[in-house]
């Protein structure tokens, strides 16, 4: 028979695990900060992908909720969104990029950044994330008569990272921590930790580290059966799993996020909110006995909902005349987005694929009420529009052009990164002099017929319209919004 002082040991270590996830359903576990604190700042930054294009993800500690985050390079803000990833093109091919992502809550308040993540992408032979890598800054954690918590530095890079010499096999996972259970109270084990990275097979030594268990009671339940991922929203994904059919008896369950306790139960379900939309969540189940004794732990994953049930709309909209027939606005979405559409009324008048247009075709010193409406990304609709900005075009003529028509690449060179642009001039209006190509509310190019040679950058995709005008100056509505792949060949 164990000592009491033994005991009261057990009963300290079950309470401090479940004071981390006080009941069904908590949130991601960590010491709250303090009333009025901007959101933690993110960690674990991970490129993938290569060339003109990579995506960038992160994870969001607990703590005040963020609505949204920001991708810097540099000073500058290059890539918004409310999940926690962001696409990244236009990067040219074996460019170095560094990166730093804040968080900003409803409040407006932002974290501060991120430690920076520098990538070369789209380089030839094995890149540097492919090297073997091995395990840096592994540190123990959560140390009971059963279980302990392993975590290490995140490495950049997708990898898969394999935990050995625990009594329930290898333990795999691709975050930076695990949690590993069905350990014998007051025993020594010591676990092997190692790298897989995904582009390659090369893998480092081991890393290993000792553990010793705290005493307590002998036994412990097994592992949980079935887990399943059973209901899911934007920002919570509910677990369920069935009772171990063995070991002792199982009293409560707790569920681990990258080796961090997010939720803990008497039943056998938990909903873990806190979460972002469209973001992959991988957990570990495992069950306590009375005593205090913790199973091995079993995975599940799963991705929450893609479309947010409430998106946010465009803000900050500034409007300005530039003509009388065009004016420039300006706007800031905290989303990712494919393209945004200005509307007077229910009327789309203009559209951009960045965060600027010039909408052209306008009568001449009218006022307009102007609101922008973001088309989501993943077919997940137009966001909500934003509060309209009233804006008078300049006194003129009344004459316009026709709007430019039939907008299409004939043609590329990926020898010169030249691609040769053609439309239509319809018939009707005034009389069309030139044509200006427009990317958002930049001009590229002018134009005294119906096609244009550009030379753009290379491996980048450039989203343009087309705007007739006439011999006072004043514009056509623009064209269709037409997407431009410039065709380039890389380094061997």
């Amino acid at each position: 028979m164990r000592s009491v002082p033994h005991l009261a040991a057990v009963l300290c270590a079950i309470a401090l695990l479940e004071s981390a996830g006080a009941g069904a359903g908590a949130g991601p576990a960590s010491a709250q900060p303090p009333a009025g604190s901007p959101p933690a700042v993110p960690t674990e930054l991970t490129v993938t992908g290569g060339g003109e294009a990579a995506t960038l993800t992160w994870r969001q500690p607990p703590g005040t909720r963020a609505t949204s985050f920001r991708v810097y390079e540099g000073a500058a803000v290059v890539a918004r969104n409310t999940t926690t990833s962001a696409s990244l093109t236009n990067l040219g091919f074996a460019r170095t990029r560094t990166y730093t992502v804040t968080a900003v809550d409803a409040r407006g308040r932002e974290s501060a950044p991120s430690t920076p993540i520098s990538r070369t992408l789209g380089i030839s032979g094995v890149p540097p994330m492919c090297l073997p890598a091995a395990i840096t800054g592994l540190t123990v954690s959560r140390v009971t008569s059963s279980g302990a918590t392993l975590s290490w530095a995140h490495a950049g890079d997708p990898s898969t990272v394999t935990v050995s010499g625990g009594p329930g096999g290898p333990v795999s996972t691709t975050a930076s921590g695990v949690r590993i259970g069905g350990l014998a109270p007051g025993s020594a084990y010591t676990f092997a930790v190692v790298r897989f990275p995904h582009c390659s097979g090369l893998i480092a030594p081991p890393t290993t580290v000792t553990v010793t268990t705290a005493p307590g009671a002998p036994g412990a339940p097994a592992p949980p059966v079935s887990p399943t991922v059973t209901g899911r929203t934007d920002t919570t994904l509910t677990l369920a799993w069935a009772p171990p059919t063995s070991g002792t008896v199982a009293t409560r369950y707790v569920v681990y996020h990258a080796g961090r306790p997010v939720a803990t139960t008497s039943g056998t379900s938990a909903t873990v909110p806190g979460l972002y939309h469209a973001a992959p969540y991988t957990f570990q189940i495992a069950a306590l006995d009375a005593q205090g004794g913790e199973s091995a732990a079993i995975a599940v994953g799963g991705t929450t909902a893609t479309c947010q049930a409430r998106p946010p709309r465009p803000v900050a909209v500034t409007a300005e005349p530039l003509s009388a027939s065009s004016v420039r606005l300006t706007w800031v979405y905290d989303a990712a987005a494919t393209s945004f559409t200005v509307y007077t009324g229910d009327r789309p008048v203009g559209a951009s694929a960045g965060s600027t247009v010039v909408v052209g075709g306008l009568a001449s010193a009218t006022s307009y009420p102007l609101r922008v409406a973001a088309t989501l990304t993943n077919g997940c609709g137009r966001s909500p529009a934003s509060a309209a900005v009233g804006v008078t075009t300049l006194a003129g003529p009344t004459g316009r052009p026709a709007q430019p028509t039939d907008f299409l690449v004939a043609s590329g060179d990926p020898f010169t990164n030249q691609v040769t642009l053609r439309w239509t001039q319809p018939a009707g209006g005034d009389p069309a002099v030139s044509y200006r190509v427009y990317r958002g509310a930049d001009v590229l190019s002018t134009s005294d017929a119906t096609v244009v040679v550009l030379r753009l950058p290379a491996a980048t995709t450039q989203v343009l319209t087309v705007a007739a005008v006439n011999a006072a100056g004043l514009e056509s509505t623009h064209s269709a919004l037409l997407t431009v792949r410039v065709p380039y060949l890389p380094p061997p």
